[in-house]
Parts: C-alpha cells; sequence; structure tokens
C-alpha cells in the first residue's frame, strides 16, 4: 500500500488508533440491520428542518426587498420635493428678473423719442 507513495521524506508516521467500541458486539450488529429505519427517521427530521429553515431565509428575504423598497420610496418622495422647492425657487428668481427687466424696459421707454 505504502509501495506507491514516496516515503523518504517522512521522519515520523503514526495514526491515532480507534478507542474500543462501548458497544456490545450484538447491538453493534443491531443497529445495522436496524440503520434503514433510523436513517429514514433522521432524513424525515433533516428534511423538516431544511423546510423550516427554507421559510425563514424567504422571509428574511421579504423582509430585505420590503425594507429596499420603502428606502426607495423614501428617496423617491424627498428627490421629488427638492426638485419642487428647487423649480420654486428657481420661478421665484425668474418671476424677480422679469420684473427687473419690465422695470427696466419701463424706465428706458419714456426716455425715447419717436420721429
Amino acid at each position: 500500500m505504502f509501495d506507491k507513495y514516496n516515503n523518504e521524506n517522512y521522519v515520523q508516521f503514526s495514526w491515532r488508533p480507534r478507542p474500543p467500541s462501548l458497544l456490545s458486539p450484538e447491538k453493534e450488529e443491531e443497529i445495522l440491520k436496524n440503520l434503514k429505519k433510523y436513517s429514514k427517521n433522521y432524513e424525515t427530521d433533516d428534511q423538516d428542518i431544511s423546510v423550516l429553515l427554507s421559510e425563514q431565509e424567504c422571509e428574511k428575504r421579504k423582509q430585505l426587498k420590503e425594507e429596499w423598497e420603502r428606502w426607495v420610496n423614501e428617496w423617491k418622495r424627498d428627490h421629488e420635493e427638492q426638485m419642487l422647492r428647487d423649480r420654486e425657487a428657481s420661478d421665484v428668481e425668474g418671476a424677480e428678473q422679469v420684473e427687473e427687466l419690465v422695470d427696466v424696459t419701463e424706465e428706458i421707454l419714456p426716455d425715447v423719442h419717436i420721429f
């Protein structure tokens, strides 16, 4: 078995032996005979746990998605409010500029002589 491997670099090779079994040989044999029955029980338990974890994961993802959508909607609302405020401010500035231009035009017109 070890002939396949190059053992020249190994200084020490050891393994930990298995401890003696705490079960009697009859009990070990019984367990081996009923292994399929035991494994079915554990498989159903594992499947139940897997389904539960899957449901929890789905619920967590749903909550994260709802939280994201709330944040996006809040950001959109704040952004639209800011755009409206900016638009109103520019409208007010534009109205003041128009008034000033009208005032300037009114002041200029009386000084003009028409021939």
